[in-house]
């Protein structure tokens, strides 16, 4: 039973951390959006701001991924022993979708920092 609520509180800590890294996504994509829209810029600026958006997209998609509810059904409260593996995996593969979206949410910012700068007149 400690396991089971180790295990839920674990997703629930990832639910929570997702739900944050999803809203700095939302952040990027409105902030690379208005650089596009508002300076003008060159054509290495523009690639930089777009694959920032793009990147930032890809994180936010992997963000849903994490969030995503998932309760104990009939046949798990029946099997306590088989829902341990089941919860295990579900944890490690969403530990490794935030994982990888906050890398990708990293490279998304230094993109839209880049392109920033080279949108900025002397550079």
């Amino acid at each position: 039973m400690y396991a089971h609520d180790y295990l839920y509180d674990c997703l629930s800590v990832l639910d929570s951390k997702a739900q944050v890294l999803l809203a700095y996504d939302g952040f990027l994509v409105a902030a690379a959006s208005v650089v596009l829209t508002v300076l003008p810029g060159g054509a290495g600026s523009t690639s930089l701001l777009v694959a920032a958006l793009v990147a930032s997209g890809v994180s936010g998609a992997l963000s849903l991924m994490v969030v995503s509810v998932h309760w104990t059904d009939t046949y798990d409260l029946e099997h306590p022993g088989d829902i341990f593996p089941r919860l295990l995996e579900v944890r490690n593969q969403r530990t490794l979708s935030y994982r990888l979206s906050w890398a990708i949410a990293q490279v998304a910012s230094l993109l839209l920092v880049a392109g920033v700068l080279v949108h900025l007149p002397g550079w």
